[in-house]
């Protein structure tokens, strides 16, 4: 046995087998991360593996014979001593070792997922990130049929009870940008990506998908789809099953069926369909022109089909988020994004998200049972949904029950923990519980993400200003409160005397004189919150009595508004918006308690601002 090993080193086998495993597994990364791209079938891959396993013996027979000296290529000539060639059992000694060499060599080539005995028993993958498919059809304005496909997918895994999957906006805040899947799977918290391409042309479609296990980087299962384009809902359902059946997640006690049950495609039009998945990327754009125009598409795609139920969704949340962007009355539209929900649940009642919309509209309109039974619904139908969550966090919130308030921000944070929304929502509910530091980090979250509403994104850095009781900074706030013209809304005569108050509180009889005299544009949510925060409790309380319509009723629970809850007109007020019946049937707020027929409010201040 020394004599052959001997004998493999002057030879040089062992640097040939070096050199030929090296490059096989480059070879074999490349044809696994390129193949997929080129939109080559998926046994290509294995195709060359398998050559490249097949030719490591011809290249060790080959390095056996021959060496390359400085004539060239040449026959390496045996040792003197051992010209009548190598025993028998050495022989057998070296094919050994070569068989040991290729089952090592494909063990490191072979993707873990097709290996034997690969399948990770007793491993669950239970999370699950889609990211956006890459477009790769010659007209860049198919973008919205690719990123339509992987939020299909996405709305079908998200309906497996035991997968958590990724939100769409921290999922396709990743799109366009070349970051290593384990790292978006780390800031996602998810066990899996899925990603892959659309190549459209014609009327024929071509998906290639391809799941990634994000501790290993290999692929778990991939595969691709050459369909006529009115085949997608069946190609969409057929790539849902093959995921979750890779993931060996667990769906009840049943062993056979189909994974995921979808009862219809959503439209049997499919240029209704493009139009939707068009008016969809326009909505999810945002901002005022994106949004009429989703609302024209999803119009036209009604036309087309009118009995399409997520149509209807579609248009009644782009009508109830336009006038907060349009800066309008939001009346109008509130009355056409009731419609279309109805019309929507009239044809599909499973749609979260039109009970969420319809949710939305009854916050705003006080009617606070309404919005509880829709958000459950809308929660209960799709727990991945973080809008359902975060709307009902802010009813939760109006409503004085903080502590749930969080939790339900918290369940909206972690399905997607890339919303500007979502993270600015977390802020606005650790202010109310003044915990400035955390709220303070959550704003800086939501700008670093993108968040451009000053007016939302401020709240808390005013909140702590107007907290600080520092002179300086509220002389800056106060001087950069504008109307809707644009003007300065305070006098600098208002301003210093709202100043003097802190030392002296009767300088508020001036500041009352002032600002019926200088400032009659002043809303009175802004003069009410002002009070409060400003220890006028008495006062707030007349504002908000005169005019219980225009105050946000988030501020009633803030630690500085005790005081405030104190007041027997508290329990007047609550009853005045309709506060008193909620809370009778779906639990009191953090900080009250029930007496009769009415309610004892300010037995704590909630917490002490941090």
């Amino acid at each position: 046995m020394r004599i052959l090993l001997h004998e493999l080193k002057r030879r040089r086998v062992f640097r040939v087998a070096g050199i030929y495993g090296v490059v096989a597994w480059v070879l074999a990364e490349v044809a696994d991360v390129v193949f997929p791209a080129l939109q080559l079938p998926e046994w290509t891959v294995t195709f060359v593996i398998a050559l490249l396993i097949l030719g490591f013996p011809v290249a060790m027979i080959f390095a056996w014979v021959f060496d390359i000296g400085p004539g060239g290529i040449e026959r390496t000539e045996p040792l003197k001593d051992r010209a009548k060639g190598i025993p028998r059992l050495e022989r057998f000694a070296y094919l050994g070792l070569l068989a040991v060499a290729m089952g090592a060599l494909a063990y490191f080539l072979f993707p873990r997922s097709m290996l034997p005995g690969s399948g990770d028993a007793g491993v669950v993958r239970d999370s699950i990130a889609v990211l956006p498919f890459a477009n790769l059809s010659q007209d860049p304005d198919n973008d919205y049929f690719s990123d339509g496909m992987s939020e299909e997918l996405l709305n079908l895994l998200a309906r497996v009870p035991e997968l958590r999957v990724a939100s769409r906006t921290s999922s396709f805040a990743y799109k366009g940008r070349n970051v290593d899947v384990r790292e978006v799977a780390r800031q996602l918290g998810v066990d899996t990506v899925l990603e892959g391409s659309v190549r459209r042309s014609g009327d024929r479609v071509r998906i290639t998908a391809q799941l990634i296990d994000a501790e290993t980087g290999y692929h778990l299962w991939s595969s691709t789809y050459d369909r006529e384009l009115q085949d997608i809902f069946a190609v969409q359902d057929e790539i849902s099953g093959e995921i979750v059946r890779a993931l060996k997640v667990t769906l009840g006690t049943q062993e056979e069926g189909p994974v995921i049950a979808r009862t219809a495609p959503p439209t049997e039009n499919l240029e209704a369909y493009q139009i939707y998945l068009q008016a969809r990327h326009q909505w999810k754009r945002r901002g005022e022109k994106a949004l009429e125009r989703s609302v024209d598409l999803f119009r036209q795609a009604l036309e087309l089909d009118p009995e399409f139920a997520r149509a209807y969704s579609g248009l009644a949340a782009a009508y109830v988020v336009l006038p907060g962007y349009a800066q309008e009355d939001p009346e109008p539209y509130f009355t056409k994004a009731k419609e279309a929900a109805q019309q929507a649940l009239s044809r599909d009642a499973n749609l979260a998200e039109a009970h969420a919309v319809l949710a939305e509209i009854a916050v705003s309109e006080q009617r606070w049972t309404d919005a509880e039974a829709g958000f459950f619904f809308a929660t209960s139908l799709d727990p991945n949904d973080p809008t359902s969550h975060q709307w009902y966090s802010l009813l939760l919130r109006r409503t004085g029950r903080l502590e749930k308030a969080l939790e339900e921000a918290q369940i909206a944070l972690e399905v997607d923990p890339a919303s500007p929304i979502v993270n600015l929502n977390m802020a606005h509910v650790y202010s109310l519980l003044g915990y400035d530091e955390k709220a303070l980090d959550f704003q800086k979250a939501a700008m670093d993400l993108g968040f451009e509403s000053a007016e939302g994104g401020d709240l808390v850095s005013n909140m702590m200003v107007l907290r600080s009781g520092d002179e300086s900074r509220l002389r800056d706030l106060l001087r950069e409160a504008q109307g809707p013209d644009g003007e300065a809304l305070m006098s600098e005569e208002l301003i210093e005397a709202i100043i003097r108050t802190g030392e002296d509180p009767a300088a508020w009889a001036e500041v009352d004189t002032l600002l019926s005299r200088d400032a009659p544009g002043v809303p009175e949510a802004e003069w009410f919150e002002f009070n409060l925060l400003a220890g006028r409790p008495e006062k707030a309380m007349e504002i908000a009595l005169e005019y219980p319509d225009d105050i946000e009723t988030d501020f009633f629970w803030l630690p500085e508004a005790a005081g405030f809850r104190r007041l027997p007109d508290f329990a007047v007020l609550v009853e005045k918006l309709g506060l008193l019946e909620y809370w009778k049937q779906y639990g009191w707020p953090d900080d009250c308690r029930p007496m009769g027929d009415s309610l004892q409010c300010g037995f704590a201040t909630l917490t002490a601002a941090r």
